[in-house]
């Protein structure tokens, strides 16, 4: 880590285009914190120099963490260990967390049932989650994937759901894994259920409409990304601790 954690850039990492970071970068604004953002399926290098950044967010994307024979997904996961060794905040977002776990051993894979989440679900937040994901109450958030991890050895859960029960964690001191969407803004919600034609994941089973999507967002947005706000600054206060 460097010696000033604060001072160093916080790399996002996405895996279709920028605009997927979100909200994360205005909120990291506001918390005094610079941002940068490579474009992984874009070839962009992960930079060898871990310890000098001062956090990492690997965002979603409809690649599966099991594509090993897709070039990008293979070195981020050879990528991931080293970050985590190095002590510095880690945060991955669905793709992101499911990538996380399965370098910490776990599996990933679709649900038997072959159900998705595609919209707006509550997670509820377990033993822990005060402490070490800010969230004490159910909260309204935007998921769209149809694989989910099973829980790494070691690692604490921190939210559920009934369907892809593990919604979260946090493993050692400075890595956690949501497998929700907390970053969605109008940005990102305009691409995913705005397209022409439209996105062919809204017609699987458990997805919610582009319209419900919409009522839910302006319905719960606002609380999410208060939520949000709050996280990140306790995810980045762990490179301190």
């Amino acid at each position: 880590m460097s010696p000033d954690p604060s001072a160093a850039p916080v790399l996002l990492v996405t895996h279709v285009t920028a605009i997927d970071a979100g909200a994360v970068p205005d909120l990291l604004a506001g918390l005094g914190r610079r941002s940068r953002i490579i474009r992984a399926n874009k070839g962009e290098p992960f930079p060898e120099d871990v310890e000098t950044l001062g956090g990492v967010v690997s965002f979603g994307g409809p690649q599966s963490a099991n594509d090993d024979h897709v070039d990008y997904v293979r070195a981020e996961l050879d990528w991931i260990p080293r970050v985590m060794a190095a002590g510095v905040p880690l945060l991955g977002i669905c793709l992101g967390s499911q990538m996380v776990a399965r370098t910490l051993g776990a599996t990933v894979g679709p649900d038997p049932n072959g159900l998705y989440e595609f919209g707006y679900y509550p997670i509820e937040p377990l033993q822990g989650a005060a402490q070490d994901l800010a969230l004490d109450a159910t909260l309204n958030v935007a998921h769209r994937h149809g694989e989910a991890f099973t829980m790494p050895a070691g690692a604490r859960r921190l939210a559920r759901r009934d369907v892809f029960e593990n919604q979260a964690f946090r493993y050692g001191a400075t890595t956690w894994a949501l497998q929700f969407h907390p970053e969605v803004n109008d940005p990102v919600l305009a691409r995913w259920v705005g397209s022409d034609p439209p996105a062919e994941d809204l017609w699987r089973t458990g997805a919610q409409t582009p319209a419900e999507q919409r009522a839910n967002h302006a319905r719960y947005h606002a609380t999410v990304h208060e939520w949000l706000g709050q996280f990140l600054a306790l995810w980045l206060a762990s490179a301190e601790q």
